[in-house]
């Protein structure tokens, strides 16, 4: 099952589109060019869809936040974007990356005026106390998320620094943005503390979820599915929560295979060959899809009581199950 957006969404998607073109612009310029082309076509839409679902779950409704879940959505791209640059991605949603296509320079700038747009419409999206809790709790997921990055980087090539480790780098790049896009739609819907604290703890676990399955997807499916390379991680030596559950787990034979692959004397290819050998031998894949089935079951918990919350709960389930 892939990660689908519910039915809902369908609805959604127009609106989303529309306001994310009254925030960046038509094209105009080639900033306004730069930024369509990495929003449209839109990926999953998953966190302002997240966004707009958390309000209703608690009575509300998507136009109230509307504004807000396409400034996450161009927040959430512009880290795409500056992402693809520090990990040197040449394809981003099966075509061209933004520097690929326009140049480092001009998607450093573009992932800068995404941001700008972002912050610009999350300040725009209801009665001021709402939005300054909700904006607060967006920047401070956003600064985690920078924190997660530069993690990212320093462990490269790293095969000791742990399942814990990775796992904190996952709460922190991913995690933290997707509960702070549940905990702010339900704010601005008027939330009590105990619910929009609720779709947090729910938004980092869906999170989890999906990150862990993001990182099995290499080995799980096909490029063309992915819309990215599968060698993309062993090509920057990025230590992944399979492959180190992998190394917890293999003898003294595979462990010197892990070893030398992420010495980066091996080609890529034959590198991706070499490690999901070992994911298959020592359990990896499977250690790591259970991980996800308990994140997905842990934030569908965190949705009792919630009054209208099976789209949010229909996602958390198609998470674990993620095959793009």
């Amino acid at each position: 099952m892939s990660l689908a957006v519910p039915p809902a969404g369908d609805t959604y998607i127009p609106l989303l589109e529309a306001e994310l073109l009254r925030w960046v612009g038509s094209g105009d310029s080639l900033l306004e060019l730069a930024c369509l082309d990495a929003l449209f076509p839109p990926g999953k839409l998953l966190r302002p869809m997240l966004c707009m679902e958390s309000a209703k779950a608690v009575g509300g409704t998507a136009d109230q936040v509307l504004a807000f879940a396409a400034g996450i959505e161009c927040l959430h791209v512009a880290s795409l974007i500056h992402d693809d640059i520090i990990d040197q991605d040449p394809v981003r949603r099966g075509r061209a990356s933004t520097a690929e296509q326009y140049g480092l320079a001009e998607a450093l700038a573009a992932g800068d005026g995404l941001s700008m747009a972002g912050v610009a419409a999350l300040l725009s999206s209801g009665p001021a106390e709402r939005v300054l809790q909700a904006a607060r709790v967006t920047i401070q997921a956003l600064r985690r998320m920078c924190q997660g990055i530069m993690r990212e980087t320093e462990i490269r090539g790293d095969l000791t620094c742990g399942v814990p480790t990775v796992l904190n780098v996952m709460q922190a790049k991913t995690a933290a943005l997707t509960g702070a896009a549940c905990q702010a739609g339900a704010i601005l819907a008027g939330a009590t503390p105990q619910q929009h604290q609720a779709l947090r703890q729910y938004g980092e676990q869906l999170g989890m979820a999906f990150q862990i399955r993001d990182d099995l997807l290499p080995y799980t499916a096909e490029d063309q599915v992915t819309g990215k390379t599968a060698t993309s991680d062993v090509a920057n030596l990025q230590p992944t929560l399979p492959v180190l559950l992998a190394y917890e787990a293999a003898d003294v034979a595979d462990r010197n295979r892990l070893t030398t692959v992420f010495r980066g004397c091996t080609d890529p290819v034959t590198a991706h060959r070499d490690i999901l050998a070992v994911l298959t031998r020592t359990g990896a894949l499977t250690k790591a899809t259970r991980m996800a089935s308990s994140c997905s079951e842990h934030a569908r918990s965190e949705l009792a009581g919630l009054p209208h919350s099976t789209q949010l709960a229909e996602l958390a389930t198609a998470a674990a199950d993620r095959q793009h």
